[in-house]
């Protein structure tokens, strides 16, 4: 008896219906871009005509003849390329006039893939001052900062870039907020604008972490990625190189010693802390089967005056080249040899 005023507590969680909606959404989208498509090949262009010989002065009495499908149809066949800018002015006009939600939404998934279209710059500007703060559904901290760089004098791109490059966030965090597509135009500019800035520190590695900025790096183009390489690899010294970066500089760029070409992007200095860099892990390795690490630790202290280090396997055995001489250490403890270039020194 005790027992009978107690309640489990319910939860009911319909991920079936949860499904279920995102199919039927998915289906009536469908079959509205099959509608739309077929209503723009028979309307669209005695649509674009009537715009043509419309006179500017005019244009809000041609407004009052549109319907909601032509705004549609207007949006769905953007940015009209082809016609002149006078045409495009005109439709700028009317779909910032007659503004509906699905144009500020075209508009930001078209300009991913063409930052640089002019009427399509201004049509967003447009779309965010029509929606506010409903723009794209984007929350409204993050909705400012759209704002502010949709009127940056810079231009819309360095806008988003310089927050991205501020941000404590992680920066597919930031993207993933601005409804960024992974892989668009908009995201590769924007990323690269952001480590060609800021790869002379650490902080962004640190706030997004190493493995996210090499696969910044895997998606840049040859002439960007040697770019931020070199911003990187220039700004410091190679004993605090991070050693995925340079692991995956030498897998692309191949050695350096023997692939330069690949390599005279970077200054005289930058090339050397390389070098440097690969003589300290190639001994590293190379000494890494002995009890202790006195024999590293002792050669390193010299890696700024070495020329080269050619580890062998078989036989174990590393040549370490100096200016006047050349040191050859072997796999077991104190069988260390000097040559100098014409005599040998025991």
């Amino acid at each position: 008896m005790s027992n009978s005023n107690r309640f489990l507590l319910f939860q009911f969680k319909p991920h079936k219906l949860h499904k279920e909606r995102i199919l039927v959404e998915k289906e009536f989208k469908d079959s509205e871009n099959k509608i739309l498509r077929k209503r723009s090949r028979f309307n669209l262009p005695k649509l674009l005509e009537e715009i043509r010989k419309v006179d500017f002065t005019k244009l809000y009495d041609f407004m009052k003849t549109l319907k909601k499908m032509d705004i549609l149809i207007l949006i769905y066949e953007y940015p009209y390329k082809e016609e002149t800018n006078e045409t495009r002015k005109k439709i700028n006009k009317i779909l910032g006039e007659m503004y509906i939600s699905t144009v500020g939404r075209t508009a930001w998934e078209l300009f991913q893939q063409d930052v640089e279209d002019p009427f399509l710059k201004e049509l967003i500007k447009l779309s965010y001052r029509k929606d506010q703060d409903k723009f794209l559904g984007i929350d409204r901290d993050h909705l400012q900062i759209i704002g502010k760089a949709f009127e940056a004098k810079e231009g819309i791109i360095f806008g988003l870039a310089t927050h991205l490059l501020r941000s404590t966030s992680n920066s597919k965090q930031v993207l993933g907020k601005w409804k960024i597509k992974e892989g668009s135009i908009l995201e590769k500019k924007l990323i690269t604008f952001m480590l060609l800035k800021g790869l002379n520190e650490d902080f962004i590695i640190q706030r997004d972490g190493v493995e996210t900025v090499i696969q910044f790096f895997n998606q840049s183009t040859s002439n960007d990625y040697k770019s931020l390489l070199k911003v990187y690899l220039e700004a410091r010294d190679y004993k605090v190189y991070n050693y995925k970066i340079l692991e995956q500089a030498i897998r692309r760029l191949f050695d350096p010693r023997e692939n330069s070409e690949e390599w005279n992007f970077l200054s005289q200095y930058g090339l050397e802390q390389v070098k440097r860099w690969m003589y300290t892990n190639e001994l590293k390795e190379f000494f890494d089967s002995d009890t202790n690490s006195a024999r590293f630790d002792y050669w390193k202290r010299f890696i700024d005056y070495m020329e080269n280090v050619i580890p062998l396997k078989s036989p174990v055995v590393a040549f370490i080249y100096f200016d006047d001489f050349i040191v050859v250490e072997f796999g077991e403890i104190g069988s260390a040899y000097f040559y100098h270039r014409n005599v040998r020194v025991k």
